[in-house]
């Protein structure tokens, strides 16, 4: 994981970029004392139809590949800017609450050995989920551009998952 000090942006309070093995095009971000346990499988189809899905402390999100694919983590003080001109680029987007009553947020596959951890003021938040490069995918989906971009602020108020905007073809690995 590389993190960076934030750019001029005045509301982004950290910026982080690692890779993250997506395994069965699935990755994890929780609260560090969360585990999914073995939920039905109605949360997995949920997950692969739409590519988000919660459980108490966990927002499971889809990825293109099983393999280890570029994550950006950029947590913020408020909420993205109203026309969010990131919606209109990325070809997936997802959004959903999650608590973080630890203050660590887990990014995982759910090996929990060495995944990145982020530190975070305790509380609630808003993930938005951006999904990039969809189209870039070899025939076999085994390469490919794709890309994922996670923006997380503090909120009051409680966002059951939803898609902001769904990608027009089948989403890889559904």
């Amino acid at each position: 994981m590389t993190s960076a000090p934030p750019p001029s942006d005045p509301d982004l309070l950290s910026h982080h970029e690692f890779d993250v093995f997506a395994d069965y095009c699935t990755v994890l971000i929780q609260d560090d004392d969360a585990r999914l346990g073995e939920p039905e499988r109605s949360w997995f189809d949920l997950l692969v139809d739409d590519w988000i899905n919660t459980a108490p402390g966990i927002v499971g999100i889809g990825a293109a590949r099983p393999f280890k694919v570029p994550f950006t983590v950029d947590v913020r003080r408020t909420p993205p800017a109203e026309g969010d001109t990131e919606i209109q680029q990325a070809d997936h987007v997802t959004q959903a609450s999650l608590a973080l009553p630890s203050g660590s947020l887990l990014i995982s596959s759910q090996d929990f050995g060495d995944e990145p951890r982020i530190p975070l003021t305790p509380g609630n938040y808003t993930a938005r989920i951006y999904s990039h490069g969809l189209n870039t995918l070899s025939e076999d989906a085994l390469e490919g551009e794709d890309r994922y971009h996670i923006v997380l602020w503090p909120t009051t108020e409680d966002h059951p998952a939803r898609v902001l905007k769904r990608y027009p073809e089948p989403l890889p690995c559904g």
